[in-house]
């Protein structure tokens, strides 16, 4: 590992410059032009390279940057493959058919909302994907709110909470795996330490769910669900051996074990339970784990709904990672982050402060790069050294970097994840964002911990000396 004091600091305007041409083109390309921000950020990263050169450093230095960035990733990344193909063989065995299917009977008028918010919260965290469920379960409970009477906005506020709670807490969410593995933090350490502020939010989530359902339920009749149902039965056959895998697989996360194994776990015997309870062929189901899983039912609605996942559905996401750290790690690895962070500096005297910074980056991040991975990638790059020189844990700011930039991600209407969650529920960010509880009151509640200095770990005596030898 490197030394900071052996890498010269380049002065404020050269290390703002690769932020601002970023920035620039990000702003073109997803705001003029609609386009994807993996251009725009390897602009900047070249942009970031031909400023260190400018500034003296070689070629090897720049890219010894970038690799040693991404190079910490590669397990994170290999893990959004294999979450590509959970997804999948789970849709295509009929696990979350059935987990659909059997829950829609705990639906009652004043008691939706609430229970929607947990219920999907249970399913984010068995299958690691916000959007997965969204794109599920979600789907499903905009037709049962409309039956019920109860407004959209309210229903995808409630979906969209409880998809990023769960989301964040299982050790199979892509983004759960990516955030500490850019600092080299425990996944599980990570998962334990949000736990102290994801709670809190989503007791309280759960109360202003419920209020907001006992004033907002309609004449109480139950929806119409039977499109789903009849559809679910029609192409899957359900079966109580479904709930296995998944049972397995919470399991095996209890036990601690690593998560690769986990999941692959959860692959195979979601792929043994399409052969045997679906009898399909080992044909289709290569194929599905590949490309993803695609239902033929002539039912727009169901198709759209089944037809998802596969190691293809995670290409884009990788390609995004790759092309940010890359930027990320030229920047940090040329002082050019060390730069901003020191004209930071004057904000984060103290820890609350620190945290502040940090969350306000993270939505600063969200809002300019309309992306929810860079928001974590680039405010954890810059803010590492802050945390080392207040004998901060890392997983502190890993917390930190989760509450103001994966949570915040769909409150913001241009962000990839808001404009997922429209084309899946067809409700605006503008129109849920104010209902989607847990998402804004998390960053509180961490800002509030951070100056309280409630659970903000210091490094153990060991962990000091490792500090001291590593400078």
């Amino acid at each position: 590992m490197y030394k900071r004091e052996d890498i010269p600091t380049p002065p404020y305007w050269l290390a703002l410059t690769p932020i601002i041409i970023t920035g620039i083109a990000l702003g073109f390309s997803v705001f003029v032009f609609e386009a994807e921000p993996h251009f725009s950020l390897l602009l900047g990263a070249a942009a970031a390279g031909l400023c260190a050169y400018f500034y003296g450093y070689t070629w090897d230095t720049i890219k010894k940057g970038f690799k040693d960035a991404i190079s910490r990733t590669i397990p994170s990344l290999i893990i959004l493959l294999i979450i590509g193909m959970l997804m999948a063989v789970w849709i295509a065995s009929g696990i979350v058919p059935a987990l659909m299917y059997f829950g829609f009977d705990f639906f009652v008028a004043r008691w939706f909302l609430p229970l929607i918010l947990l219920f999907s919260a249970f399913m984010a965290l068995i299958t690691g994907s916000s959007w997965s469920t969204i794109g599920t379960i979600g789907v499903a409970a905009m037709g049962v709110s409309e039956g019920l009477g109860i407004p959209l906005a309210m229903s995808a506020g409630a979906v969209v909470s409880g998809s990023f709670f769960g989301d964040k807490l299982s050790p199979m969410s892509d983004s759960t795996n990516l955030t500490p593995s850019v600092l080299g933090v425990n996944l599980y350490d990570h998962i334990r330490h949000m736990l102290y502020t994801t709670l809190p939010a989503l007791g309280l989530s759960a109360l202003v769910f419920t209020i907001m359902g006992f004033m907002a339920a309609g004449n109480g009749n139950q929806g119409d669900v039977s499109m789903y149902t009849d559809g679910i039965t029609q192409h899957f056959n359900l079966s109580l051996w479904l709930f296995l895998p998944p049972a397995i697989v919470v399991f095996l996360i209890v036990k601690k074990v690593p998560a690769i194994p986990s999941l692959l776990t959860g692959v195979v015997l979601g792929g043994i339970a399409y052969l045997i309870v679906q009898g399909g062929n080992f044909s289709t189901l290569l194929d599905s784990i590949h490309s993803g899983y695609v239902l033929d039912s002539g039912n727009k609605e169901l198709n759209e709904l089944f037809s998802r996942g596969g190691m293809e559905s995670m290409y884009n996401v990788i390609a995004l990672a790759l092309v940010s750290l890359a930027f990320g790690g030229i920047m940090d690895r040329t002082g050019m982050l060390h730069s901003i962070v020191l004209l930071l500096s004057r904000f984060v005297n103290t820890i609350g402060n620190l945290t502040l910074t940090v969350l306000g980056t993270s939505v600063f991040v969200n809002i300019f790069g309309a992306n929810q991975y860079l928001a974590v990638i680039l405010p954890g790059q810059m803010f590492e050294e802050c945390y080392r020189d207040k004998s901060l844990k890392l997983k502190n700011l890993t917390r930190t970097l989760e509450a103001g930039g994966t949570l915040t991600a769909p409150l913001i209407p241009w962000n990839s994840s808001a404009v997922f969650i429209y084309s899946a529920l067809g409700v605006s960010a503008t129109a849920y964002a104010p209902y989607a509880v847990l998402c804004w009151i998390t960053p509180i509640v961490a800002g509030i911990f951070g100056y309280a200095g409630i659970t903000m770990h210091k490094l153990g005596a060991e962990e000091e000396k490792e500090k001291e030898d590593q400078q």
